[in-house]
């Protein structure tokens, strides 16, 4: 019994001082403290329009009218032209066009991003269509079945905050697989264009049945066709050549696609009215009678089509999300990747219900709606409201559509994709592995398919990454650099900025990093521990400049926000303006200040910002960079300089030669401390000008870096500012 006891205790014991049970009641009990506001705060979040309308200046509201009217009339031919690429009828296309500006206006964190059917996912459709309809069933259906289980995946990501899955999909492996599915797209439409029929699929088999054809190809139908690719150009041409200088031109040339559509419709109907079952070349023969009826997905073949939905999937989040967080790095706002991914999901979701196909964010309409000077989500109610008309109204105009302009209004709109050779050069010169990568990316998705293609080049790049772990190699310190290397120096002048402890966090725990005295208030110091490569560099990116935001202000519209988000003692004593801007100025999103806001008062900030003016960045532990971190550097850098202005820097430390090889073979101007002295700046400060461009500098250590001249800053000014910052820090007895 005694014995029965003592292991009883024994037990009892290890429980209570379990660590792994220990954190589990911890969170729990945590979690419930906070469910209440939490989950009101999480709802409000899923609908950001009752963050952002209470602060709507109604002089926004003509904006937001044009934008939409604009877009409404861009929808139409693209929505037709990438239904005719997902191999569905054309009405379909618009069915999907209709309730994706509705829904965004109460989800959307973007006032630019424009949600409808593109290129891309039109194509992966048509693939799962060609497979599917072998089983009797309509495209249509097969289409809005891939919708729903599209939705599913953002819904599911969004909801759990999963977006990261989505950085394994490297810089490279995408640009080779829109490059891949662009000429792929290309290709499919030039039977239409030409006239020919049963033309096969594959790009083998179309180029082989294309040239086989030729004797037969429709002289009409290559008139209408190149005669159409031919006025887009000039339209677009004309637009980038005059279009800043004189309105109207820039209208025809935003608006080219729905003018061509026009022009060659009534041609078309001249030419086909009495010979409607037999007419001189292909009509889309669009009918539609309304919005179709809500029906549930077929939900025995979602299950079948799950993983061929992946792919589509994968597509649609990456283009939404870099469109997404491109404008509004260009417009000085912020969008919050998940509720963006939530929003994805629900609008795909509804669109299978109504019998639409899968959407996503779109490129070009996105520029056009930010040219148009769009002010709000509120812009989309507006471009649904056309596209409605155009379903109750316009469907017997569409009927004579000539397929082959819906084939010029695809390739025009298609070509752009393809990326440069200058991107894939510089894959080869930055990292041999991402060249490799994008390659089989691009070939793989050309001549077989999107999905094995994009598939193959994940799987190699994950491969390749746990090789190179695997197979790390250690490399001897000389004599001279153990006697030389100032270890304890670096290693003491500054705290991890990084929850837990340098680097592995978001700094965002509940404590305030640590800023040793002799660091200047207008200096950020962040300290890499791993390699800056696909899976973790846009997160990394993302802490630091996070970070940044919280600890520090800017010097222009982006830092009013964050100046926003503090107390207003802090406002008044910085140099950032206080949120009660002018109506016109003031920024319509409120996602950026709440975050900031709620991060700020998590870890108690409540003195004055200082706004920062150098970024030192300690790459002493990075012994590998790959294309795409060099990218996320190169967008923290250009994010720095538009929050803190053109004067800030950013400076390197302890940066290895394979490191800043790679760094500058991708084009990015480095030069080490002692060649930006041969270059004629004294103690080798930055702000470096070679010929015409300003450079970065890499330092030998962090001591350097964090104690080297500002850039603009006479030289004993400067020796004055850094050694009063010094006096504390050398009467701790803190070597400096």
């Amino acid at each position: 019994m005694k014995k029965l006891s003592g292991k009883a205790q024994e037990i009892r014991t290890e429980i209570q001082t379990d660590e792994n049970l220990n954190k589990a009641k911890r969170y729990a009990r945590r979690g419930a403290e906070n469910l209440p506001s939490a989950a009101l705060e999480y709802v409000v979040e899923k609908l950001p329009i009752a963050q952002w309308l209470p602060r709507y200046a109604p002089r926004w509201l003509i904006n937001d009218v044009v934008a939409g009217l604009t877009l409404g009339i861009m929808m139409i031919p693209q929505a037709l032209a990438y239904a005719k690429i997902a191999t569905i009828p054309g009405q379909f296309g618009l069915m999907a066009s209709w309730i994706p500006g509705l829904l965004y206006a109460f989800m959307g964190t973007s006032k630019d991003l424009s949600v409808g059917p593109t290129s891309i996912i039109s194509l992966l459709t048509a693939g799962i269509i060609r497979d599917f309809s072998r089983e009797g069933l309509a495209p249509e259906v097969i289409a809005a079945t891939v919708a729903f289980m599209i939705g599913v995946y953002a819904f599911a990501l969004g909801l759990f905050k999963l977006g990261f899955i989505l950085d394994f999909i490297s810089v490279p492996v995408l640009t080779g697989f829109i490059s891949g599915v662009a000429i792929t797209i290309l290709l499919g439409q030039v039977d239409s264009l030409l006239g020919e029929k049963n033309v096969g699929d594959g790009t083998a088999t179309i180029i082989h049945d294309v040239f086989a054809q030729l004797p037969q190809a429709s002289g009409p139908t290559i008139a209408i066709g190149f005669s159409g690719i031919v006025l887009l150009v000039a339209l677009q041409w004309a637009g980038t050549r005059w279009g800043k200088r004189y309105k109207v031109i820039w209208l025809l040339s935003i608006s080219r696609a729905a003018i061509v559509l026009l022009i060659y419709t009534i041609i078309s109907f001249f030419l086909n009215r009495h010979r409607r079952d037999d007419p001189i070349f292909s009509l889309s023969k669009v009918s539609a009678n309304g919005i179709s009826a809500p029906r549930l997905p077929n939900i025995a073949l979602a299950g079948q089509i799950a993983t061929r939905a992946v792919a589509p999937f994968v597509s649609a989040a990456l283009e939404h999300l870099a469109i997404g967080k491109g404008f509004a790095r260009k417009n000085d706002y912020v969008i919050d990747e998940s509720q963006e991914l939530v929003y994805l999901g629900a609008v795909n979701v509804l669109n299978s219900v109504f019998s639409g196909y899968a959407v996503g964010g779109a490129m070009s309409r996105t520029a056009v709606n930010s040219e148009c000077g769009v002010k709000s989500p509120l812009s989309g109610i507006i471009t649904s409201g056309f596209i409605l008309l155009a379903i109750y109204e316009l469907t017997g105009a569409l009927f004579w559509i000539p397929s082959a302009t819906l084939a010029a209004i695809i390739v025009t709109a298609v070509w752009g994709l393809i990326g440069p050779t200058s991107a894939f050069y510089r894959f080869w010169r930055t990292s041999f592995a991402d060249f490799v990568a994008s390659m089989l990316s691009f070939w793989i998705t050309v001549f077989v398919s999107a999905e094995i293609g994009i598939a193959a080049a994940v799987g190699f790049s994950v491969a390749y990454t746990l090789l190179r772990a695997a197979f790390a190699r250690v490399s001897p310190l000389e004599a001279n650099r153990l006697i030389n290397a100032p270890y304890l120096g670096d290693a003491e002048l500054y705290s991890p900025r990084f929850g837990g402890g340098g680097g592995g966090g978001s700094g965002m725990r509940g404590e305030q990093p640590t800023a040793l005295p002799y660091v200047p208030t207008d200096t950020q110091v962040f300290r890499f521990t791993q390699p800056i490569i696909f899976p973790n560099a846009y997160r990394v990116k993302g802490e630091i400049w996070e970070n940044i935001q919280v600890y520090t202000a800017g010097s222009n519209s982006s830092s009013r926000s964050a100046a926003a988000a503090s107390s207003k003692s802090a406002a008044a004593t910085s140099n950032t303006a206080p949120s009660s801007a002018p109506q016109a100025d003031r920024s319509w999103s409120v996602a950026g200040e709440r975050r900031v806001r709620k991060l700020r008062a998590r870890i108690g900030i409540t003195n004055p910002i200082h706004a920062i003016r150098v970024l030192v960045l300690d790459m002493s532990s990075v012994a590998y960079i790959d294309s795409t971190g060099v990218t996320a550097l190169k967008d923290l850098k250009a994010d720095l300089k538009k929050f803190a202005g053109p004067e800030a820097e950013v400076r390197f430390a302890g940066l290895s030669d394979g490191v800043k090889g790679c760094m500058v073979r991708s084009g990015w101007k480095v030069v080490d401390s002692e060649e930006a002295v041969e270059l004629g700046t004294e103690d080798g400060s930055p702000l470096v000008v070679k010929g015409d461009e300003v450079v970065d500098v890499a330092f030998a250590g962090v001591k350097e870096a964090v104690r080297g001249r500002r850039g603009g800053w006479p030289k004993v000014a400067w020796e004055e500012k850094r050694d009063s910052d010094m006096v504390y820090g050398e009467a701790m007895g803190v070597a400096v």
